[in-house]
Order: C-alpha cells, then structure tokens, then sequence
C-alpha cells in the first residue's frame, strides 16, 4: 500500500464534482476548500483501480482551475504588501544571496536587486 491507497480506504480522498482531492474546513482564503490531488497520486488510484478516467480528467481540470486561482490570491497578496514587508522580504532576500543579485518573482514579474 502506498500513502494515497492508504488515505483512499480510511475515506480520506474526498470527491467534488467527479474530482478526487482533500477537503479542508478553512483553506487559503479561510473559507472551507477542495483541493484536488496531483497526477502521481491520479495514477497510483487509478493503477490500483480506485478511481477511473474520467475521475483522472476531471482531476486535472480542477487541479488546474485551483493553480489558477491559487496564483490568483497570491498575486493579490503581493500586490498589497506593505512597505515594511516588502522591506522585510528584501532583507531577508539580501541575507540569503548576498547584495547586488538581480531577484525576479516569477509568478509576479517583480524585479528587484538585493
């Protein structure tokens, strides 16, 4: 038994919307939230005949709407940091890499040097 097989049978694998994922009672934007399960633990339900393929397609298709929405919230949260914490994230930014090395966050396309 693997990890995912083992969540599977003690009922821990939820399902919405014909997608298999983990439920959570608050989630990143502190309301309750479905997140689906990646595709090596697609595959491993599937090979163990757990789920089938259109559970598999249904899946990917939330998994990918939730990336998306994820990212959503995050660019937002970037959008308002304050001063004092976009201060704090270049120091600590700094103190990692040393000064002068050009950061780029790749989800926002923000550039700054340390």
């Amino acid at each position: 038994m693997s990890y995912i097989t083992d969540k599977f049978e003690a009922g821990e694998v939820k399902f919405q919307d014909g997608a298999a994922g983990w439920f959570f009672e608050e989630g990143f934007d502190g309301n309750p939230e479905f997140r689906p399960l990646m595709d090596d633990a697609m595959e491993e339900l599937h090979r163990a005949g757990y789920v089938d393929d259109a559970c598999v397609l249904a899946t990917k298709t939330a998994r990918d709407a939730h990336t998306e929405w994820s990212l959503n919230i995050y660019r937002k949260a970037q959008a308002q940091r304050t001063p004092e914490q976009i201060a704090e994230e270049r120091f600590e930014a700094r103190a990692a890499m040393g000064p002068g090395v050009e950061m780029v966050n790749i989800i926002t396309g923000e550039k700054w040097t340390t």
